[in-house]
């Protein structure tokens, strides 16, 4: 190498004054000793730099982010230069920084001249090794109290997002995030996980709620996002009992767990020729209703003693009860209460998942293109549908794009196709497709069976396994984890809890749940009460399809007729989907 080994001499680079503060007042307790001596960084033009021709770090492009914090802040760390052979100045420490600088323009960066190694080349290899090895990036803890501090110093985000490059979902992520509780951040740092700025974010609810924290802790044997919203459905759905039944008790109506002994069903009685309903049993000192402890559980209405207030029986005509049906049912035509707590588990289960997969879809959607690694699998999947036309789309295509679904998932039209690129005309194409898939996989009546495997449901278990094996492989490399439920379906496997390994042993017995089971199944609930009626009935023969007597006055007599009865009341624990599309009652409709 040439042995010339002296500090550049730079020219031409435009300094600006720099203020330099004063330095603090001494203490009184004597003199500071000497003063600093404050300098500006020596700069040098990009133009007489040179990149490392034997630079080890493989990947020496600057990112977007990197760059768009290098045009908004310049260059903070200075590079390490020293000469170049052939002139100029070879770049030691600081590749990717001078590639940033480059492809944002900057006239000039700050640098340092190493003496050391311009006469020993193996030595720049070694400042290479050193400066990575001994440099310890923040974590993400750490970013985001720099995020929140930065905040609270009273940045704005949209500033944040300039000087740092960082996406404004990630700005708003790391804000939120730093702000944390002592609670929830002794919790993300004893985890061994390694957290996002978003899924911090996603602590901020329950920084004030211990149960909720350590049920996150534990992580529920499932994807983190997933675990959240779960506590966050849970969360709501209390919270929509506390307002029914705080209604209720201010409109005088004498609310309990369970039906009292002896109250019957308004479903069962008459006003007129028509089924007795809460506004025509208003006034009668016998009102009540129960709200069963289950999440999300409907109000049933009873009276406490119609015959005492003249109320006519539906199944009699006359004021006069029908005789009490004696229970014949032998232990296995009740449901086991196992099995009764997996159909509760798995109905939120699968409400929560189809909110985070929408979430999910909804950004993976507003790409231009798809991304390369998933480009071809996305092209064979939405030409393999359009050839085969399951009956997810068939059912579902034709209105999907005037779904409230089809807006979240980016609405697009004949004007984004005739703008977009031939790449691009796929992820329009999957928009419509998503949307009728999620549409007839989840929601209301017997959309939501779709995950189980003893009921009928427009998505067969087949189709929506198979949408779901597309999601979980496209969603592999872009943020994307399946819940245990949605695993379950698309492996073709029933569905024992987020946790299968967990004692249900604490359930009620067979036997201890009978006659509580005959009463449950006795019960009368209006269609607009019970969530779990569907608008129209299952298509002839369905496969899987329970009956429901059309006389609801009377008491079970068959295993099926129970089934469906518990089922009915069971679903009610259900959190309903927050979609409510006006066209989904049109479809049905049709």
């Amino acid at each position: 190498m040439n042995e010339v080994a002296v500090n550049p001499d730079i020219v031409d680079v435009p300094v600006t004054d720099v203020d330099i503060p004063a330095p603090p007042a001494s203490d009184g307790e004597g003199p500071r000793g000497a003063e600093p001596v404050y300098t500006e960084r020596p700069m040098i033009p990009v133009d007489l730099l040179v990149a490392h021709p034997g630079n080890v770090r493989q990947d020496r492009q600057a990112s977007e982010e990197f760059c768009r914090s290098v045009a908004a802040a310049g260059i903070i760390t200075p590079l390490e230069i020293t000469v170049e052979p052939d002139g100029g100045y070879r770049v030691v420490d600081g590749n990717v920084r001078l590639d940033a600088a480059l492809k944002v323009g900057l006239p000039a960066v700050p640098y340092f001249f190493s003496t050391d190694t311009a006469d020993d080349e193996g030595l720049q290899y070694l400042h290479m090794l050193i400066t990575s090895r001994f440099r310890t990036s923040l974590s993400v803890h750490e970013e985001a109290q720099a995020l929140f501090s930065a905040a609270q110093a009273g940045m704005t985000r949209t500033e944040i997002r300039r000087v740092t490059g960082m996406s404004s979902r990630e700005v708003k992520a790391g804000v939120r995030a730093g702000g944390l509780g002592g609670a929830a951040k002794q919790l993300a740092a004893g985890m061994d996980y390694e957290w996002t700025l978003e899924e911090l974010a996603l602590l901020k609810p329950f920084e004030d709620d211990p149960e909720a924290l350590e049920a996150i802790h534990r992580r529920w044997y499932g994807p983190l996002k997933y675990t959240v919203q779960r506590l966050l459905d849970e969360r709501e759905a209390k919270a929509r009992r506390s307002r029914v039944i705080a209604e209720l008790e201010a409109a005088g109506v004498t609310v309990t767990d369970d039906r009292p002994d002896g109250a019957v069903p308004l479903g069962h009685l008459l006003n007129g020729d028509q089924k007795m309903d809460a506004d025509a049993h208003a006034t009668c000192p016998g009102r009540g209703a129960w709200l069963a402890p289950w999440i999300g559980a409907s109000p049933n209405h009873y009276c406490l003693d119609p015959e005492r207030y003249g109320h006519v029986f539906a199944e009699t005509g006359t004021t006069n009860p029908p005789p009490t049906p004696e229970p014949t049912l032998t232990t296995q035509a009740v449901k086991p209460a196992v099995e009764r707590k997996i159909v509760v588990e798995g109905n939120k289960a699968w409400t929560a998942a189809a909110t985070v997969r929408r979430q999910w879809l909804r950004e993976f959607l507003a790409h231009k293109t798809p991304p390369k690694n998933v480009a071809a699998t996305i092209a064979r999947f939405v030409t393999e549908q359009l050839v085969t036309m399951p009956e997810p789309l068939c059912r579902g295509l034709a209105g999907a794009r005037h779904s409230q679904l089809f807006e979240t998932f980016g609405s697009p039209t004949a004007v984004n196709v005739a703008k977009s690129s031939q790449q691009g005309l796929w992820m329009i194409a999957l928009a419509p497709i998503a949307t009728a898939y999620e549409r007839e996989i989840t929601g209301d009546g017997e959309r939501r069976n779709t995950w189980r495997e003893d009921k009928y449901s427009p998505c067969t278990r087949t189709d929506a396994g198979a949408w779901l094996r597309f999601i979980t492989e496209i969603g592999a490399s872009h943020g994307y984890e399946p819940s245990p439920i949605e695993k379950a379906v698309a492996d073709g496997v029933p569905y024992r809890g987020d946790n299968p390994a967990e004692d249900l042993s604490d359930e009620p017995t067979v036997e201890e749940t009978r006659s509580g089971a005959v009463s449950i199944a006795a019960e009368s609930h209006d269609e607009h009460d019970d969530p779990s009626v569907d608008m129209c009935e299952p298509a002839p023969g369905a496969p899987g399809v329970n009956a429901r007597s059309s006389d609801r006055s009377s008491a079970p007599d068959t295993a099926a007729e129970l089934d469906a009865a518990t089922d009915s009341d069971i679903a009610m624990a259900e959190v309903r989907s927050d979609e409510a599309d006006t066209d989904d009652v049109q479809a049905k409709v049709a």
